[in-house]
């Protein structure tokens, strides 16, 4: 009850919901006949708007969380190639983030666009790794078709050894998904992250908390720096994609806070 509760407060507090609220309270004030009321009650969603819709703020808190580790290569990657050759179990894990079991299509087409760009990163470390072994994470909220089959299917479908890959069918969520992952390989088991990079600071403490030793692979990155695009003014201008991307943040950092209380 609690959680459901907790649940509903945090989508009426998102930007969108609040911009919408004002938007229904504008409309029955102005069918009540008080306009002042409802000019006054526009000029603070026009703020409002303001505020959320510009890049300052949603690119600070983006960047922040997406920058709290770097791309998995180089020095980190050599030690684990070093443990994946001295037979020491290491996992690469894909968390899951959603898909729809759409018989007419191939499980690769059935993943969302996070789903995807997660199972290649995953599978861009796990055949630099000789030797680790692939874990497909999450379950299905409509059918019997699991997210973790499906990306299993497409990591097989793109060249990966049906043999070297494990799956975790049942979690819901990212908690759920650590603990499965400690439940099947143990305290202490050596496993890559792979996830979205603002969702990684939040991933990595679920499975240090759980007791596992994870190692950072993030990717599908919402803010990239291309130094030779040349200065435009519509980049600074507000849009709802930034109100998207700070949406995003806001909820990677109650999710943090709430799963390290909670999980």
């Amino acid at each position: 009850m609690f959680e459901s509760f907790a649940r509903l407060v945090f989508e009426l507090i998102q930007p969108t919901a609040q911009l919408v609220i004002l938007l229904v309270v504008i409309a029955v004030l102005l069918f009540a006949g008080w306009r002042r009321r409802a000019l006054q009650a526009f000029a603070v969603l026009f703020v409002l708007w303001l505020v959320y819709a510009n890049p300052f703020l949603s690119g600070m808190m983006v960047d922040r969380l997406q920058n709290s580790y770097p791309v998995l290569d180089g020095g980190k990657l050599a030690e684990l190639q070093i443990l994946a050759e001295s037979q020491e179990p290491v996992f690469v894990i894909v968390l899951g983030s959603g898909h729809t079991p759409d018989a007419r299509l191939k499980p690769s087409q059935m993943l969302t666009e996070l789903a995807t760009m997660r199972l290649v990163e995953g599978i861009r470390v796990h055949r630099q790794l000789p030797g680790s072994r692939l874990v497909t994470s999450a379950s299905v909220e409509y059918g019997n078709y699991t997210q973790a089959e499906a990306m299993r299917d497409a990591a097989i479908a793109l060249g990966v050894d049906p043999d070297d890959i494990d799956i975790q069918p049942d979690p819901t969520t990212t908690c759920e998904e650590a603990r499965a992952f400690v439940r099947d390989h143990g305290p202490g088991a050596r496993v890559v992250v792979a996830t979205s990079a603002t969702h990684m600071r939040r991933a990595m403490m679920l499975f240090e908390q759980q007791g596992a030793l994870p190692v950072a692979a993030p990717t599908a990155f919402i803010r990239k720096e291309n130094p030779d695009k040349p200065f435009s003014i519509t980049g600074w201008m507000p849009s709802l994609e930034n109100i998207d991307d700070l949406e995003q943040a806001i909820k990677e950092y109650v999710g943090y806070i709430w799963d390290k209380r909670q999980c």
